[in-house]
């Protein structure tokens, strides 16, 4: 065995071996169980040490007689052989005789080895390593040092890891958890870490291996080997501790194993004497790493092997409380059909309830894939498999599928195949972001829910959210004044507690103030500009990601880009696998973009955000229409109208009215401020009160106004916002020949790092006659392309993206974006594609 004793920190053992090897001669026992690193130890000791060693080994059937008494020179004819080995030794001295694995030897080896350790000449030492077992009848020896290796613990096991992978180190927890499977002894540790080349993924693929690494051959004929050297009440005990899996009492093995009174006592103790079980806590019995499990597992017949599960099942249904999960593993592996599914259930149930949701999905998955249940089990279970993906399950995708297939099995209405269909709506709508599915699944499962009265709530409160869906706003207040009454009659707390998410849900899109807890809730309120610190949300995956969703779009209108990137970049990784949230993430990715200059990347995410949120949610798809250059904006200005959504689409708001302002349609232009102006009027929406303080100075424009304007956002610390109005305000003056307000916004811009934007403020000055101001500390070209720009223009047009421009010419992806954005507008071009005839 190659394992690295000195990162395994044996040097207190190889220090002992040392100083009893500068001795004039003596016997030297090194004693450890198999894997535990006893060769190793020889090995690094013999390569440092000046003295000659002969090493032979005692293998299990074989003599090693031959070969030792050879190279002493000494006839295996010789009547006083024991003498002639002494001679011999004396002889060849100083020398060093190391025999290894004495446990393995046969008698006639064995009786001479004792006789050399009791008459060793000067000069000689004798090496033997063994397990503890072998020296039971003890040696006699006038110099005898004895060498006891015991197991690595989790920091040693971490070092010899380290070793093995190239210096990764593991984290802690599965440093602890590897120590647990190899029992720290290092022969396992390796065997483990084997096949893993170090990289990115390696504490993925060291999970991996606790779990898939197969027993090595020579570890499978040692303990065949072992096990046939026992009593077979002894095998039927290592036989039972191997099919449980974790550390057993004795009168759980004793029930497995067919054993009872002194006979199991008795097999217990062979057991433990010979090293096949090992005392993982006092009354706990297990074998000593999980490789010899499942060498053990790997010899048992299959007949044989599952009527072991079954006596597994039998014997744990005795326990109070009884382990469901366990009873369920092994009554699956024993044909127990009937036991799994139930114990299977109810250990789901238990694992929901305890929080973790894997492992109940994992369960649900597991009995959903025996097709010949009856169709309203396979539908309950079902439904509770959609229960655990909708409260923290990333595999919303799989559920989606499971659950759809169960559906299609039956035609037959009713409260079963509603409460099925009520989940896959939930789970289309809400996590898939499939809006029309959902709600159509939705609509479907209300009327085959009668008797339920709670989870028609459910359904009818998440129709009723107006953010969602083309229903007109009446409508949805009516589903949600049924919701309310409805939900009373239930005493589910999830479902009471989805109804009164949606119903704050409902409040807040409108404009109304609701302090309802939840990650749906607070992200609401941010959109109306209601301060808060995101505290105390569920802290559930879809949760995490809606809130950091949020925080990103606060972020960035407060002008707080340093790290926005970052944000973005870490956002999306929480939000895998949520379209909505993930289009949220786009939106302010896009207007981002845009702020900098790089037009053509940030208007097709836009463009892409709008076409994800066809069916909603209605804020972010008039956020991104908003934002859009040439998106039109009458078919969402009609869904806002008639869902009542002014307190969130201030920014859409905005932008309807300065384009028609700019078209000379004042008059709608000014019946359209004072419909937002009136339908906000009394909301608690600070943002929507900004935006109307806004959209009153752009149809009726004075300094004043643009100025309360500008103030209402400052107040909000809304920066980029401010600046926006300030814009507007720049835009008003510079019509009346005033160009230093306009001047100044563009340095605000260019400031906060929405360089575009600045550019489109000298654009204007330059329209109307004004020198726009330069950026600082940079050559001017005019409209010709710099040598960087001309260069990074070369590298865009053979189809290198921002980042690997970016790698390539070691400089960052912002300042590539920026090459980009200025080649496009110099050249008048908005993709890529077009660069190349240009160039």
């Amino acid at each position: 065995m190659n394992a690295p004793c000195v990162e395994a920190r044996r040097e207190h053992e190889l220090g002992v071996l040392h100083d009893a090897l500068s001795n004039d001669s003596g016997l030297i026992l090194v004693v450890g169980e198999s894997g535990v690193g006893k060769t190793h130890l020889l090995r690094q000791v013999a390569s440092r040490h000046s003295v000659p060693w002969f090493i032979t080994q005692c293998l299990a059937g074989t003599s090693s007689l031959a070969a030792l008494l050879e190279v002493l020179g000494v006839d295996p004819a010789e009547p006083d052989r024991r003498g002639a080995v002494l001679r011999g030794l004396a002889q060849l001295g100083p020398i060093v005789i190391a025999v290894e694995d004495l446990q393995w030897a046969d008698p006639e080896t064995l009786r001479l080895v004792r006789f050399v350790a009791a008459r060793i000449p000067k000069g000689v030492h004798l090496v033997v390593t063994c397990r503890p077992e072998a020296i039971e009848a003890g040696f006699l020896a006038e110099r005898l040092t004895e060498i006891r290796l015991g197991p690595l613990d989790a920091d040693e096991v971490q070092a010899v890891a380290a070793h093995q992978l190239g210096g990764h180190q593991l984290s802690p927890t599965l440093a602890e958890e590897l120590t647990r499977h190899s029992g720290g002894l290092p022969f396992a540790v390796l065997e483990f870490l084997r096949t893993i080349k170090p990289g990115s993924s390696v504490e993925n693929e060291v999970r991996r291996a606790l779990v898939e690494t197969a027993p090595p051959v020579a570890l499978r004929a040692s303990l065949g080997i072992r096990m046939r050297e026992v009593p077979e009440s002894c095998r039927h005990v290592v036989r039972a501790a191997a099919v449980l899996t974790t550390a057993a009492p004795e009168h759980l093995l004793g029930t497995v194993a067919g054993l009872t009174g002194p006979t199991l006592t008795a097999a217990i103790d062979h057991a433990l004497t010979t090293g096949l079980l090992h005392e993982r806590r006092p009354g706990l019995y297990d074998h000593r790493h999980t490789l010899a499990r499942r060498a053990v597992l790997a010899m048992l017949p299959p007949d044989e092997l599952r009527r072991l599960h079954r006596q597994a099942a039998r014997a744990l249904m005795g326990i109070t409380p009884p382990p469901h999960a366990r009873i369920a593993e092994h009554a699956r592996r024993g044909g127990l059909l009937g036991t799994w599914l139930t114990h299977a259930e109810l250990a789901a149930d238990h694992s929901v309830a305890s929080g973790n949701l894997m492992a109940g999905a994992d369960q649900l998955t597991a009995m959903l894939e025996v097709t010949a249940l009856p169709w309203t089990d396979r539908a309950r279970l079902a439904t509770k498999l959609g229960r655990t993906a909708l409260a923290d399950n990333a595999r919303w995708g799989d559920v989606i599928a499971v659950l759809s297939e169960v559906l299609a099995e039956s035609e037959v209405a009713g409260v079963t195949r509603g409460r099925l269909r009520l989940m896959l709506g939930l789970l289309l709508h809400d996590r898939a972001g499939d809006i029309r599915s959902g709600r159509r699944e939705l609509c479907a499962a209300v009327p085959e829910l009668d008797g339920d009265p709670g989870s028609i709530a459910w359904a009818l409160s998440v129709l009723a959210v107006p953010t969602h869906g083309g229903e007109p706003i009446a409508q949805q207040r009516v589903w949600l004044r049924q919701a309310r009454s409805l939900v009373q009659e239930t005493v589910d707390g999830v479902t009471r507690y989805a109804v009164r998410t949606n119903e704050a849900r409902f409040r807040l899109a409108t404009g109304e103030l609701d302090p309802a807890p939840g990650a749906e809730a607070a992200a609401a309120r941010a959109w109306l500009g209601q301060r808060q610190t995101f505290a105390n949300v569920n802290t559930d995956r879809y949760s995490r990601a809606v809130v950091a969703a949020a925080q990103v779009r606060v972020a960035f209108a407060a002008a707080d880009w340093a790290t926005l990137e970052e944000r973005l970049t870490r956002a999306r990784a929480a939000a895998a696998g949520l379209p909505l949230v993930l289009a949220e993430l786009d939106l302010i990715d896009g207007r981002h973009r845009l702020a900098r200059g790089n037009v053509a990347e940030g208007k097709e995410m836009l463009e892409t955000v709008i076409a994800r949120t066809s069916l909603g949610p209605w804020p972010l798809h008039a956020a991104a229409v908003a934002a859009c250059p040439d998106a039109g904006f009458e078919q969402c200005l009609d869904i806002v109208r008639r869902k009542g959504l002014w307190a969130v689409s201030g920014d859409l708001v905005i932008q309807v009215c300065t384009t028609l302002m700019r078209a000379d349609r004042v008059e709608e232009a000014t019946r359209l401020a004072d419909e937002f102006a009136e339908s906000v009027g009394d909301v608690n929406a600070p943002a929507a009160a900004a935006a109307a303080a806004l959209v009153d100075a752009v149809v009726r424009p004075s300094v004043a106004a643009f100025g309360q304007a500008a103030a209402q956002y400052g107040a909000l610390g809304w920066r980029y916002y401010e600046c926006l109005a300030r814009e507007q305000l720049g835009h008003y003056l510079l019509s009346q020949g005033d160009a230093e307000h306009l001047t100044t916004t563009s340095r605000k811009y260019d400031a906060l790092g929405a360089r575009g934007d600045g550019e489109r403020c000298r654009d204007a000055l330059r329209a109307a006659g004004f020198a726009a101001p330069r950026k600082r500390g940079r050559r001017g070209y005019n409209n010709k392309l710099s040598p960087r720009e001309l260069e990074v223009a070369r590298l865009a047009a053979q189809g290198l993206t921002n980042r690997e421009i970016a790698v390539q010419l070691e400089l960052s992806v912002s300042t590539i974006e920026d090459h980009i954005t200025s080649t496009f507008r110099k050249l008048g071009v908005a993709r890529r594609s077009s660069l190349g005839p240009l160039l």
